[in-house]
C-alpha cells in the first residue's frame, strides 16, 4: 500500500490524507501505525497497520462519481420513512458503511424533509455529520476548502 500522500476516506471519520507509518512500542510490542490527517477538525488518526481492512478505508471518489453524487442531492427520494426512529437507524447504517453516493441519498433525504419542516435534533446531527463527510472528500477531490465544499452541497439542496 503506497502511503505518501494518498487521498482516503474513513468511514465514520472523513476524507483525510495517509501521511506517514510510524513505529510505536507499547507493552514491549513493536507495531506500525499508519498516521491519517483528518480533514474535519484536524485531526489525526494513528491506525495499526495490521487492522486497516477493519476500518474499510478506501480511496475519494473520482471527478467522474462527483456528477452523478450531485444528481443524486438534487433529486427528489422515492421514499421516506415515516417512524423517524427506523430513519435513523437507517442513515447511520448508511454512513457507518461509508459509500459515497450511500451518504449523498442520506443528504438528500434529510434536505427534503427539511424543506417539509423541521426535522428531529438526532437527524439534524446526522445531516451535519454527513454532509461534512461528504463535504470533506469533495474538498480533498477538488483542492478546495471544505466550506466551499459545503457551500456546493448546500446549494443542490434548495
Amino acid at each position: 500500500m503506497v502511503i505518501n500522500e494518498q487521498k482516503v476516506f474513513v468511514p465514520n471519520y472523513g476524507a483525510g490524507i495517509m501521511t506517514k507509518v510510524e513505529d510505536s512500542k507499547s507493552y514491549d510490542v513493536n507495531k506500525k501505525y499508519v498516521n491519517i490527517f483528518i480533514l474535519i477538525d484536524n485531526i489525526n488518526l494513528y491506525i495499526p497497520e495490521d487492522r486497516l481492512l477493519d476500518y474499510r478505508i478506501r480511496n475519494i471518489t473520482s471527478k467522474e462519481n462527483l456528477d452523478k453524487a450531485f444528481d443524486i442531492i438534487k433529486s427528489k427520494p422515492q421514499t421516506i420513512e415515516k417512524k423517524w426512529s427506523k430513519r435513523y437507524k437507517k442513515n447511520n447504517d448508511k454512513i457507518k458503511e461509508g459509500d459515497f453516493f450511500q451518504m449523498c441519498e442520506v443528504i438528500r433525504d434529510l434536505y427534503y424533509l427539511k424543506s417539509k419542516g423541521t426535522i428531529p435534533p438526532g437527524e439534524r446531527r446526522i445531516l451535519d455529520k454527513v454532509e461534512n463527510m461528504v463535504g470533506s472528500e469533495i474538498a480533498l477531490l477538488l483542492g478546495i476548502k471544505i466550506e466551499a465544499a459545503l457551500g456546493e452541497i448546500r446549494k443542490l439542496g434548495k
